[in-house]
């Protein structure tokens, strides 16, 4: 019996180094198709080490977000249909996977929620979505209409039907994997057991979503210190109390298109001698090429801004169009433009209050040093961090679920994962969010139930 255990061990700690020669094998097959692994008493098994967290996790921030269809602010009736038999749903099994929902509002604790696969923990909801749903109270025609699992106090900016969490997938008992895998799997000569230990390396993830549905003053997530958070076209972000920016132009290194030249700085020179209104402050991320920059004489011209923007498209260099709005923001000051240096990581563009930042914002609800833009070369892309290197903004910075276009016309955003320690910000509140895999169970452990039966 030892001995099985020890071989058994012996496998999985060499296991690690032919993962890497698998996953060449498996990408060459080439097949598109999904499948069902079903390994008998094997299909809900939680005892991933900590090797398999890092993974998993990585894994999980390069998927793409799932997009959702859009709909019209109004159409929320399929939140607002009572189910017919009321699920009691009041046992929670720390031994199963559960997610974890903590309410804070002003640094207290307000209310703790738990979701397992039945939905919340002594939901009062009477209608029949499958996912969590966020609001304040909900009046209608029905008063016995309960829309809402997670109930938040009375706030008008807190709309009746906020947002939702959509968590179906991850509490699926079925592994879902690739048929490309599924065919290696079954020719690899391996015990059964290494063979599961590789596929649920492989298998799908079970993410955990969050979607705003059209609300009126939107749901936003938290950006972290030490997690760069990679930009987009039409991104909205919210610091301080009462400050917004957006992203109105997002350009990354393009391999062929034309090098900087004259040109360039004459139409970054049209952009900040337009009239008030359309004012943009230019910044380098070359320090030399920001002096140069200023010692040019003025251009002055009749073309739009959107049309001058067309024109930097069409140059290789990364770079990043702001529009500011709200609390501490001067009225010339409102447009911004960033310039990376080619393909390589550029210094960091600091917002924040202080006078050493390179946009500045007045506003004693923005910290000193509120948070860093720079162009990575590792993601190929813009990025933003909270923050300075050592320590948070006091408020932090918050990117909407939404983006310009869909907050403009109340739409549901796009569902966004969600990530362990996620925070959600509704109005004045923050809701943390913890993914718990349950209880591990060790494959020796495993081994021994099984053979008692």
């Amino acid at each position: 019996m030892n001995n099985d255990n020890t071989n058994n061990n012996e496998n999985l700690n060499g296991l690690d180094l032919q993962l890497s020669i698998f996953g060449i094998q498996f990408y060459a097959l080439g097949f598109d198709q999904y499948f069902y692994i079903d390994v008998p008493g094997l299909n809900r098994v939680d005892y991933l080490d900590e090797e398999d967290d890092i993974i998993g996790e990585w894994r999980q921030s390069h998927r793409r977000e799932r997009h959702s269809p859009r709909e019209k602010y109004q159409n929320l009736q399929k939140y607002l249909q009572k189910c017919t038999e009321p699920i009691q749903n009041d046992h929670l099994d720390q031994q199963q996977p559960y997610i974890k929902v903590t309410s804070q509002r002003n640094m207290s604790v307000n209310n703790q929620y738990f979701i397992n696969e039945f939905g919340l923990i002594g939901s009062l909801k009477n209608t029949n979505s499958k996912d969590i749903l966020i609001g304040r109270s909900h009046r209608n025609q029905n008063q016995d209409l309960i829309p809402n699992d997670i109930i938040l106090p009375e706030d008008r900016v807190i709309s009746r039907i906020h947002c939702k969490i959509v968590c179906k997938d991850y509490f699926r008992k079925d592994q879902i994997l690739q048929r490309k895998y599924q065919l290696v799997l079954k020719y690899i000569n391996l015990p059964t057991l290494v063979k599961h230990k590789i596929s649920q390396f492989l298998e799908e993830p079970k993410n955990v979503y969050v979607q705003d549905l059209g609300s009126i003053c939107g749901t936003y997530l938290r950006v972290f210190r030490q997690e760069p958070y990679v930009l987009s076209y039409d991104n909205k972000f919210s610091i301080g109390s009462d400050t917004y920016f957006s992203i109105v132009l997002n350009e990354n290194y393009k391999l062929n298109s034309k090098d900087i030249d004259q040109e360039f700085y004459r139409t970054l020179k049209s952009l900040s001698c337009l009239k008030l209104s359309q004012k943009h402050e230019i910044h380098f991320g070359d320090k030399s090429k920001q002096q140069e920059f200023q010692q040019l004489e003025e251009e002055v011209t009749n073309i739009g801004f959107k049309e001058l923007y067309n024109k930097l498209k069409e140059y290789k260099v990364p770079i990043l169009a702001i529009k500011f709005s709200g609390q501490g923001v001067e009225s010339n000051k409102q447009h911004n433009i960033l310039i990376g240096r080619s393909n390589l990581d550029t210094e960091e563009f600091c917002i924040g209050r202080g006078a050493d930042n390179t946009i500045k914002i007045n506003s004693n609800t923005i910290s000193r040093k509120q948070c860093r833009i720079k162009y990575s070369a590792l993601y190929q892309s813009w990025v933003i961090s909270d923050g300075f290197q050592d320590r948070d903004s006091a408020n932090g910075t918050w990117v909407s679920l939404s983006t310009v276009e869909q907050s403009e016309k109340k739409k549901e955003s796009n569902q966004i994962l969600l990530k362990n320690n996620s925070e959600i910000k509704i109005g004045d509140f923050i809701l943390k969010v913890e993914l718990v895999k349950g209880q591990k169970t060790k494959f020796g452990q495993y081994i021994k139930e099984m053979m008692s039966l």
